[in-house]
Order: structure tokens, then C-alpha cells, then sequence
């Protein structure tokens, strides 16, 4: 988890705190492929290109579905670099 966080790094996402729970529950139900899909329909906003490469960092380190949730869980604190 430890790399995949730092791959993530403290840049700043536009990513909403609604968007983040949507996608975690997504991950936690269905898997990560359904998040991809989730993310694919936001097509055109900023957070379709964070999200999107957040979750192929995710997906690039073989993280279980719950590793990924608590990352996502964790995502203010990793952007601020207090992690």
C-alpha cells in the first residue's frame, strides 16, 4: 500500500469527497473494474483524469478491495502529505 500512496503523491485532487464515497462503495461492492467504469461516465471533468489515474496506481500495485478502500478513505490526508 505504502508504494501505491506514494505514487499517488501529495497533489492536490479535485476530487469531491461524494465522489470519493461513491467510488469506494463501488470498489467494496462490485470490484475495481465497475470503479473504472464509474469513472469512465465522468468523461470530461477534472475528476474523471484524477480518478482515473488514482485507480490505475491502485490497480498497477495489486491492492485488495479493502486497501483500496482505505486508501480512498485516506485520500485528503495522503494529497496533504500527511500520510
Amino acid at each position: 500500500m505504502g508504494k501505491a500512496i506514494e505514487q499517488i503523491g501529495t497533489a492536490n485532487t479535485c476530487i469531491t469527497e461524494q465522489i470519493i464515497q461513491i467510488v469506494k462503495k463501488i470498489v467494496l461492492d462490485k470490484g475495481l473494474d465497475a470503479a473504472d467504469l464509474y469513472a469512465s461516465q465522468l468523461t470530461g471533468t477534472d475528476e474523471n483524469t484524477e480518478l482515473s489515474r488514482i485507480l490505475k496506481i491502485l490497480r498497477k500495485n495489486d491492492l485488495s478491495q479493502e486497501a483500496i478502500g482505505q486508501v480512498l478513505d485516506k485520500l485528503a490526508s495522503i494529497e496533504s502529505g500527511k500520510w
